[in-house]
């Protein structure tokens, strides 16, 4: 599949689209950094640091807070439980147009931890490559305005191979950003040593030892996956 037309985030239309008078015109604003600069330590919750930094880039650009109605946010590599991590994020802006462009221009920055440098080369062809499979389109107006249950309903899998695929990589990513370690995904690791193990051999031992700790006091240290 060949990649995209992007456009250089050197040319006059990704300035412009950053410098208008009304501050509307459809961008894609990316942010290069690494996860010590992000707001917050590793005893900060994902989401209010990934909501610190929406903050910091929308001020930045748009002198003004996020606004869910408005833009789009999506994040890459966001490891909060490590530091020295490059880790992206990326914020649609789409315009005022109900069908928003379909190469929008992207204006890319470095968040070195107290400013904003515009880097002004073509992206690289992996980004541009990775950039597909975050699609320039609107969130749904219903979907932003609809209550997120404060449980949702538990995923049906069509088979023991497809849970532990799926699962396992909920684990680990959930270690690697810091997330809330859910019963679940605890029982998991107790029901399925396997995928407990194929988790352990892909996070950092500290982090695979804050697991334990949680496993051993919801579930008891009988569980195969300790040493």
């Amino acid at each position: 599949m060949d990649v995209p037309d992007i456009v250089d985030p050197t040319s006059a239309a990704a300035v412009d689209a950053t410098n208008t008078t009304d501050h509307d015109s459809p961008v894609r604003v990316l942010v290069q950094t690494q996860t010590h600069h992000v707001p917050g330590d590793k005893s900060t919750r994902f989401g209010e640091r990934s909501n610190a930094m929406l903050s910091l880039i929308c001020q930045h650009v748009w002198q003004r807070e996020f606004d869910k109605f408005r833009e789009r946010p999506w994040d890459y590599h966001c490891h909060f439980a490590l530091d020295n991590v490059e880790c992206w994020f990326l914020v649609d802006h789409h315009g005022p147009d109900p069908i928003p462009p379909a190469d929008p221009p992207i204006v890319w920055y470095r968040w070195t931890g107290t400013e904003f440098i515009t880097i002004q080369i073509p992206l690289p062809g992996k980004v541009r490559r990775e950039l597909r499979h975050y699609p320039f389109e609107r969130i749904p107006h219903h979907c932003l305005i609809q209550k997120v249950p404060v449980r949702p309903p538990r995923r049906i899998y069509k088979s023991r191979d497809e849970e532990v695929r799926v699962k396992r990589h909920m684990l680990r990513g959930t270690l690697l950003e810091n997330l809330y370690l859910t019963d679940e995904l605890l029982q998991f690791a107790q029901d399925f040593p396997d995928g407990a193990e194929w988790v352990k051999a892909r996070v950092p031992p500290k982090l695979w030892a804050k697991a334990e700790e949680k496993m051993k006091l919801l579930l008891g240290p009988e569980g195969p996956y300790l040493d």
